[in-house]
């Protein structure tokens, strides 16, 4: 392994047209409605979708997400996890644009007095997954879904944060303890909670009031897209919702860094005002998607600073990407600048492979 990872700028891509205000044609819509369809027809409880590409914009749902058989609705709120991550470094991104981060600077000067071990790490090494700190301690994974009720203080986060065991900038590991001192780096930085930063700095510039980051000061809103019996995973169905979050309160509470929720539209006009200069300029968003490749040449997996590129996804087209999965929750988003096009699709079941129906959806749209 070279003792510095290897970087890989982008190709060259036009940004994103501005965001389209008519809808997809009705072939079109009744193609990628049959997608929803399918994927559900084939075993998963629900398919939320929305879709914008240069000649409009089309969202639909299929199955149940709720209690008392509900149907599945566009509007209802989903928990993104660890597709939260993009929207941190959005921010993160946004900050640095400004002048009030420096991403080569050390993550550690961003995060006050805090009794951490940064690693020496840069902030843009922790950016991509190359801080040298690896993952949460298993313990305290299974003590925050032990009573999902619960609210983590940030002073209780500390301890999830375990100690380096390598140089930062060797290789790409991913860490979901780096991106929650990145997020405590930004509530430094702005003087404010997540929560409030992400409006003020990333939804409310977007013009998106459909995204939000959970916390105790106030409840998600409502309707909540929840999974039903059969595909909850290791949590019951009465812990959903606890402490108004999704999937609760102490998971997001504990787990800062993978806390954003919103409907599938308005993470379609995320991914599109990403893409389009509406909250990076291109430079930053150039960096954003610099890529760092594994160990091996054709390993498929290439993590840019915060979003991950998809090598193949769609035949020929470059595509990037941000999704996750927790208990009851599926979510993929993939952004193709060179049809242009983003596709959202989000499902009830850890399990369900929406990097596939993605696809599907990017198929249904037609050459």
């Amino acid at each position: 392994m070279s003792p510095v990872a290897a970087q890989r700028t982008p190709p060259p891509f036009a940004l994103l047209p501005a965001l389209p205000t008519g809808s997809l044609d009705a072939k079109t819509a009744a193609a990628l409605q049959e997608v929803l369809d399918d994927l559900v027809a084939n075993g998963a409880p629900d398919a939320i979708a929305s879709v914008i590409t240069a000649d409009g914009q089309w969202s639909g749902a299929a199955g149940v997400d709720g209690p008392k058989g509900r149907a599945a609705d566009p509007a209802d709120t989903f928990a993104l996890i660890s597709g939260s991550k993009t929207v941190l470094a959005t921010l993160i991104l946004r900050l640095a644009q400004d002048g009030r981060m420096d991403l080569d600077a050390p993550l550690a000067t961003y995060l006050g007095d805090l009794p951490v071990d940064a690693n020496g790490a840069t902030v843009r090494q922790a950016l991509g997954m190359r801080s040298g700190i690896g993952v949460t301690p298993s313990e305290l994974v299974a003590e925050a879904g032990a009573d999902c009720g619960r609210v983590w203080t940030r002073e209780e986060l500390l301890p999830s944060i375990p100690a380096p065991h390598a140089s930062p900038g060797v290789s790409v590991e991913y860490s979901n303890p780096t991106y929650k001192l990145l997020a405590l780096a930004a509530e430094h930085v702005t003087g404010t909670s997540l929560e409030v930063a992400y409006h003020d700095e990333v939804f409310a510039p977007a013009g998106i009031k459909g995204m939000a980051q959970q916390g105790p000061a106030r409840a998600t809103r409502k309707p909540w897209a929840l999974p039903i019996a059969g595909h909850e995973g290791k949590l019951g169905l009465a812990d959903f919702g606890k402490g108004g979050m999704l999937p609760c309160a102490s998971i997001e509470t504990f787990s800062i860094q993978n806390a954003v929720v919103g409907d599938a539209p308005s993470v379609a006009r995320f991914g599109w005002s990403l893409f389009s200069g509406g909250l990076l300029d291109r430079d930053t968003l150039t960096a954003m998607t610099t890529v760092t490749a594994g160990d091996s040449p054709d390993d498929p997996d290439y993590y840019g600073l915060g979003i991950g590129r998809v090598p193949d996804f769609f035949y020929s087209s470059l595509a990037y990407g941000m999704g996750g999965s927790e208990d009851g929750y599926s979510s993929f988003v993939a952004i193709l600048p060179e049809r242009p096009a983003v596709v959202v699709l989000f499902s009830n079941d850890h399990t369900t492979d929406n990097m596939v129906g993605t696809r599907d959806l990017v198929r249904a749209l037609g050459e």
